[in-house]
């Protein structure tokens, strides 16, 4: 059978493809610290459980916009948790983000301003929705973050009139990078995006990850007509599986959404009953799940920080992280040595760390950068997520005192991977 031009470039998505891979690894009993997927690992809170459980009977089909009860109380959780007005007629909730983000990508006219990094899906969905894509150039000196100034440059770049409707996609809390916007940088961005008609996809998923000293702010704030801000249940709540995400569109832009929901209805039909009543319960913003949120979200800081120390004390390149729980180091310093050990490129440098150092990651050309950079993307997760909670909750002053000790207590694997990249990077680094 012959093939679409545009769906045969189409592969799996890179960090699923490397979970899966891992898994069977782990089944045949290989050891592998898994620091290639970016999946929370905290237990579903109880009172999610049970409102999944209650509603099991839940069996009909759904608003494609999602129900009313929903979207009133994730209408709610924003007005306090990100200080952000929308009203439940703004909302659209659909099976995770990623679609909404196809879906948004598919109405909306205009080429796409994209960071590199930036998450692996972002490229493949616009190729596959055939649009013109341009790369907004970024450094590590600046931890990756898009400027004014490579935002214009890249504005420059595209093929439409100065006039005509851009998208740019931006993602912070960031995966792969970890970095985040302080509110000052982001009315430089909205201003540029104001000035040449640029739409602001604002993928916020990681918002309420950010860590102690990064307020997070979305980029709404200050260019509330012009952008559409995206988030769910998969990284601060850990409900990976249970596949809810939401978009807030501007106000008045009905058009768009009778086009997204119209979308929606020609593919995913709505998201499946029983987990959007059970997601009534994960959108409260009452004192037991904010403390849930807040508590998992301290244990990916100290977690995340612990091995970014860890890096630059073994010489590793890496930008810090301000939220999430992802870095983005390289071996760029390295080069001449590691090219003299047939490392050239990061698929075989994330090659060789899975092959030889039992560490899996993804290469940093999965993200857009240049093939022969040599960057990975670690996702630090990889420890049993209800132990370091309930550890935590027992003694969160002391987990915050002494990181070191609580993770060697509650995550080992995270531990050996740090000494893994250490003992590479002395054994290619000469």
């Amino acid at each position: 059978m012959e093939l679409s031009p545009f769906a045969k470039e189409a592969k799996p998505s890179a960090t699923l493809a490397i979970n899966e891979r891992i898994v069977k690894k782990r089944a045949a009993g290989e050891k592998i610290l898994h620091m290639g997927f970016g999946e929370s690992p905290f237990p579903v809170h109880p009172n999610v459980r049970k409102a999944l459980c209650d509603n099991s009977d839940k069996k009909s089909y759904l608003p494609t916009q999602g129900i009313l009860p929903l979207r009133e109380r994730i209408s709610s959780f924003y007005q306090k948790m990100f200080k952000l007005e929308y009203l439940p007629d703004q909302i659209c909730v659909g099976p995770g983000s990623k679609i909404l983000l196809f879906a948004a990508l598919a109405a909306l006219d205009g080429p796409l301003l994209l960071p590199a990094p930036s998450w692996v899906s972002y490229q493949h969905q616009s190729r596959l929705l055939q649009k013109e894509v341009v790369a907004v150039e970024t450094s590590v000196e600046n931890s990756y973050r898009v400027t004014p100034e490579s935002f214009e440059d890249a504005i420059q770049e595209t093929s439409t009139y100065p006039s005509k409707q851009k998208l740019l996609l931006l993602n912070y809390p960031c995966n792969p990078t970890g970095h985040s916007f302080s509110a000052s940088q982001l009315k430089e961005l909205a201003a540029v995006a104001r000035d040449y008609n640029v739409i602001i996809l604002s993928d916020e998923i990681y918002g309420l990850t950010s860590y102690t000293e990064q307020e997070h702010h979305s980029i709404a704030e200050y260019y509330p007509e012009g952008t559409l801000v995206f988030g769910g249940l998969s990284k601060d709540r850990s409900l990976g599986g249970y596949r809810v995400g939401v978009v807030l569109l501007p106000e008045g832009q009905d058009e768009l959404l009778r086009t997204m929901v119209s979308i929606g209805s020609e593919t995913w039909s709505c998201v499946v009953a029983p987990i959007q009543y059970a997601a009534i319960e994960a959108y409260k913003a009452n004192a037991e799940m904010v403390n849930y949120i807040e508590d998992c979200a301290m244990i990916h800081e100290i977690v995340t920080k612990y091995v970014h120390h860890r890096l630059k004390d073994s010489g590793i390149r890496c930008p810090p992280p301000q939220g999430a729980f992802y870095l983005f180091p390289d071996w760029n310093e390295y080069r001449e040595t590691l090219t003299g050990k047939s490392i050239d490129t990061s698929d075989e440098l994330s090659n060789v760390l899975i092959d030889f150092w039992n560490v899996a990651c993804l290469p940093g050309s999965e993200f857009g950068m240049p093939i022969d950079n040599l960057c990975v993307r670690l996702a630090i997760v990889d420890y049993n997520g209800e132990t370091a909670l309930n550890t935590f909750q027992e003694d969160h002053k002391g987990a915050i005192a002494n990181p070191e000790l609580f993770i060697k207590k509650v995550a080992p694997r995270i531990v050996e991977t740090c000494d893994q990249l250490e003992k590479f990077t002395e054994t290619y680094s000469t």
